[in-house]
């Protein structure tokens, strides 16, 4: 009796090891499929943040599809956004915290925390952003203006 409940326990300890280490391997293989997609990413985000921080709102707003462009008013976005004006706004530091694609490859999401100076108050603050992107049959990588900056 003692030798069949070993040899039980060893078989169930193997099979929970095989499905841990073949769950591991199926996420690294969804991850590694989008990590050009994922270079990508980071790059048009951590440009369009620059373009907030450097006030550019025309080219902060090509990062949406034609249609939202023309809708876009990026000063005001800033305001909801950050809680303050964009005139008193100064933002120091930005840095990408985590990128996520959906299933289907289609939508992305990408978590960017900001350290930012509220210049007439003399106060620093920190702010996590949660930017939406879908991907656009005939544009590309486009940002989501609704879900992104409301």
């Amino acid at each position: 009796m003692k030798k069949v409940l070993i040899v039980l326990g060893v078989v169930l300890s193997l099979a929970v090891g095989l499905l841990v280490f073949t769950s591991r391997n199926s996420t690294m293989a969804v991850h590694a499929s989008y990590a050009g997609e994922s270079q990508q990413m980071e790059k048009m985000c951590l440009a369009f943040m620059e373009d907030i921080q450097f006030k550019d709102f025309q080219k902060a707003a090509s990062y949406h599809s034609v249609e939202d462009r023309k809708k876009a008013d990026v000063p005001a976005e800033i305001q909801h956004w950050f809680g303050i004006r964009h005139e008193t706004l100064n933002i120091m530091r930005y840095d990408i915290v985590k990128i996520s694609f959906d299933s289907s490859g289609k939508r992305c999401r990408v978590l960017v925390h900001t350290v930012f100076k509220v210049l007439n108050a003399n106060e620093i603050r920190e702010l996590e952003i949660m930017l939406y992107w879908f991907k656009d049959p005939a544009e590309g990588w486009v940002m989501d203006l609704d879900s992104s900056l409301h």
